[in-house]
């Protein structure tokens, strides 16, 4: 039985991601075992990899580095050998070089790239956070996983900051709110929302289950 692992660190919305992935999972694809962990060990034997995220980037990041071995174990299990990785909102962002809510903070840096903050038109009017249901629009048609998105389908957004990747092909579908927003950043064998799949019904689900299928 294959293994998907969420990441328990005291960051993420962990028991709505955990039943959405089960209820996929259940329904999909039953030779996966689903479980939450805060052990790098459980990390180390995963299939694929879930790193939710909710908060503050540099809080985030400090919550992931005190467990011990984590950051060391995902980036053998991730950047060497290469399996599925889900980042979720601020797991996304984690992934970027650096987060700029407050200071500076370091992040994986897997793919090149800073998290800054929403500033959309001020004739827009639009209100920071970017909070409740768009649509996101399809942007590179090349990376593997392109094909699992639907188009112009609507998920649930709750974000102040976004993912502005150096290289623009690192996005795989942005959203409009005032300006462009990078809705889903992928690379190799990453990928990132910054919406929430697990708040975002039908279609969440549907991203879910085509993460538990890819094939590397």
């Amino acid at each position: 039985m294959k293994s998907l692992v969420i990441i328990d660190y005291g960051s993420g919305n962990l028991h709505s991601v955990q039943q959405s992935a089960r209820r996929v999972a259940d329904e999909h694809s039953k030779e996966w075992q689903v479980k939450s962990s805060c052990e790098a060990k459980d990390v180390a034997d995963a299939d694929h990899i879930i790193l939710p995220g909710v908060g503050h980037f540099a809080d985030c990041k400090h919550n992931l580095s005190k467990i011990q071995d984590m950051e060391q174990v995902l980036e053998k299990r991730v950047q060497r050998d290469a399996i599925a990785f889900l980042g979720i909102c601020v797991g996304m962002q984690l992934m970027a070089s650096k987060g700029f809510e407050g200071n500076a903070v370091s992040g994986l840096d897997w793919i090149s790239g800073n998290v800054v903050p929403l500033k959309p038109e001020p004739v827009a009017n639009f209100k920071i956070p970017h909070m409740g249901w768009n649509k996101i629009m399809l942007q590179n048609h090349h990376h593997p996983f392109s094909s699992q998105i639907a188009d112009t389908l609507f998920y649930y957004f709750v974000h102040s900051y976004h993912f502005v990747p150096d290289n623009p092909e690192d996005c795989l579908a942005v959203t409009d709110y005032g300006e462009t927003v990078t809705a889903i950043i992928a690379k190799e064998n990453k990928i990132g929302t910054q919406f929430h799949p697990e708040k975002s019904q039908k279609a969440g689900l549907n991203l879910l289950s085509a993460f538990l299928n890819w094939h590397i």
